[in-house]
């Protein structure tokens, strides 16, 4: 599966969305920002719920990717 939404990303959000760990160890959870999701729906042409769901499969495979 090729990335779509990775590469419309800031760097901040490219960083947080491969971040696995938060302060003093403790696990990460994303979750990105409404205004996020409103801008990749309106340039992808998809829906908010399509492209949360979008960012959270490319979080799997680049999160996959760094563990080689």
């Amino acid at each position: 599966m090729e990335l779509r939404a990775y590469y419309l990303l800031s760097t901040r959000s490219r960083r947080a969305i491969v971040k696995t760990k938060g302060r003093f160890g403790r696990p990460y959870l994303y979750s990105p920002r409404g205004t996020l999701l409103n801008r990749l729906s309106r340039e992808l042409g998809m829906s908010r719920e399509k492209v949360y769901g979008l960012l959270m499969q490319e979080r799997e495979i680049l999160l996959k990717q760094r563990k080689i």
